[in-house]
C-alpha cells in the first residue's frame, strides 16, 4: 500500500461551525465537486470521536477521457464545532481520509483540509490526481457557496 497526501485551504465569510456543517453534508457539493452525481445518508450514530453520518456516494470520474460510474461508502464524523474527518473507501484497497478544520481569523474563517490517499502503487497517482482536482475545485467554490447559503 502506498500513501500520498495534500492540503488545501480557503478563506470563507462564514463562522467555523457553519463551514464544517456545510462540508459534512455531501449532498451540498453538487456543482462544486466535479464528479459528484449523488450522495445519500444511509446511517448515522455517535461514537467516541463524535456524531457520524454514513453516506452512499455516486461519482462519475474519467479514465483516459472515458467516464465511468463509481459507487462507494463515505463516513463523515464531526470531531468538534470546527473540525471533521472524512473516511472514504473509493475501491478495494483505495482509501481517502480527510481532516478538515475551520479556524476564525480577522479575514473570516480559514478552512483547511488535509487528505491522505492510500492505494496500491499502480493506482496511487491516478487516485491522488483525481482526489486533489476534485477537492481543489470544491475548495475553490466554497467561499462563494458559503457567502450565499444560509
Amino acid at each position: 500500500m502506498t500513501t500520498r497526501s495534500f492540503t488545501l485551504s480557503a478563506t470563507v465569510g462564514a463562522p467555523p461551525e457553519r463551514a464544517i456543517g456545510f462540508l459534512m453534508q455531501l449532498d451540498n457539493h453538487h456543482g462544486m465537486h466535479p464528479y459528484l452525481q449523488s450522495a445519500e445518508v444511509v446511517a448515522e450514530g455517535v461514537d467516541d470521536d463524535g456524531p457520524w453520518w454514513d453516506w452512499r456516494v455516486v461519482e462519475r470520474p474519467t479514465v483516459w477521457g472515458i467516464p465511468y460510474t463509481m459507487r462507494f461508502p463515505a463516513r463523515m464524523t464531526r470531531l468538534s464545532a470546527g473540525a471533521m474527518r472524512g473516511d472514504v473507501v473509493a475501491a478495494p484497497g483505495c482509501r481517502l481520509q480527510t481532516v478538515t478544520t475551520a479556524t476564525p481569523t480577522a479575514d473570516g474563517t480559514v478552512v483547511e483540509e488535509t487528505t491522505i490517499v492510500s492505494a496500491p502503487a499502480p493506482v496511487i497517482g491516478y487516485m491522488t490526481k483525481h482526489a486533489r482536482a476534485a477537492h481543489a475545485r470544491t475548495f475553490g467554490c466554497l467561499p462563494a457557496e458559503l457567502a450565499t447559503s444560509s
